[in-house]
């Protein structure tokens, strides 16, 4: 019997919620925990092809982007690999999908609310316990207070959804979301009538029947084969990119000095890796003047998870007198 295809591949999510609409109608009820009378009960879907120059194209997402019955959009996606510029490329997209809504000259009373979902097979936030989030246009001093709720994006990041719910007890909304989350990371894997067992929500077990279908699909395992392939060609060229840049950042260096050269690997490594919260370190890294404590820093931001990890080993390795904080 063939393992099923992974729904945690953009590929595969596409054509499994694009093929019946009221698993994507489920899924979006339970990921944003929507009371009974917020249900939405019909969907429909603005880009439900999949080109085949999409499925070798390393540098596209391929989304879905739906509608439902009470004017609200939805960008749906799955990421499978980390990059620093996805915060902005994210805030683009949404801000393009609301903005495209109007034609010129129109009134803007005719724009509709726009809803990220996003799913990320990786972590970004590692300080933080929770694996959802909401992000929305609030005021800084009174959160409560909302300017608008026509922007808003919804991120989940998958390797904190950790079977543990005999110790955690959660509302049945709450179990519902966990349940599609759970879903992405361990359909594909091991016993599916072992892991059929795991969930209560019959919609899940559609998508079962539904995945099992597409993943005997020769075709479709072809393509997602491709699809896998391509995407995993962009984690090796960012990572090559990275680590160049690194290099670069050296060699440039050695010809103005090592000190320089090492705070440039630095930040560039800091950008590709870690994005803005990296930066945000950057000034303090700056006062060091020892060259080998910037050496070990800079191999350090290869091997570390998190910008508070960097900060915290900076602080405690630091020679005396070499580090203000």
């Amino acid at each position: 019997m063939k393992v099923l295809l992974s729904p945690k591949l953009d590929y595969v999510l596409k054509k499994l919620f694009t093929q019946d609409l009221n698993l994507l109608i489920d899924l979006i009820n339970s990921v944003l925990l929507l009371s009974e009378k917020e249900q939405i009960v019909d969907i429909e879907i603005s880009n439900p092809e999949i080109l085949p120059e999409q499925i070798q194209e390393k540098y596209i997402i391929l989304d879905i982007k739906a509608r439902d019955e009470m004017g609200n959009h939805y960008d749906i996606e799955m990421q499978a690999s980390k990059y620093s510029f996805y915060p902005k490329r994210s805030t683009y997209y949404l801000a393009k999908l609301f903005s495209n809504q109007l034609l010129s000259g129109e009134n803007y009373h005719l724009l509709e609310p726009v809803i990220g979902i996003h799913f990320l097979d990786y972590i970004v936030y590692s300080d933080y316990p929770d694996y959802s989030f909401c992000f929305e246009l609030r005021d800084k001093k009174y959160p409560e207070l909302i300017y608008t709720k026509d922007l808003s994006l919804n991120i989940f990041e998958l390797p904190k959804v950790i079977r543990n719910k005999s110790k955690i007890k959660l509302s049945e909304k709450e179990n519902k979301r966990f349940e599609w989350l759970d879903f992405f990371n361990h359909a594909h894997k091991g016993d599916e009538k072992m892991q059929r067992s795991y969930y209560k929500n019959p919609m899940i077990q559609n998508a079962f029947d539904l995945l099992t279908s597409i993943s005997s699909d020769k075709q479709t395992r072809k393509e997602a084969e491709f699809r896998e392939m391509a995407l995993r060609n962009k984690i090796s060229e960012l990572t090559a990119a990275m680590e160049e840049g690194i290099e670069k950042g050296i060699e440039k260096g050695i010809e103005k000095g090592m000190e320089e050269g090492l705070l440039k690997g630095i930040e560039l490594g800091l950008d590709l890796k870690f994005g803005e919260p990296g930066l945000n370190i950057l000034p303090q890294i700056r006062n060091i003047k020892d060259v080998n404590f910037l050496m070990s820093i800079q191999e350090q931001i290869k091997s570390v998870d998190s910008i508070k990890k960097l900060h915290q080993i900076i602080i405690e390795r630091q020679p005396e007198g070499c580090f203000n904080v």
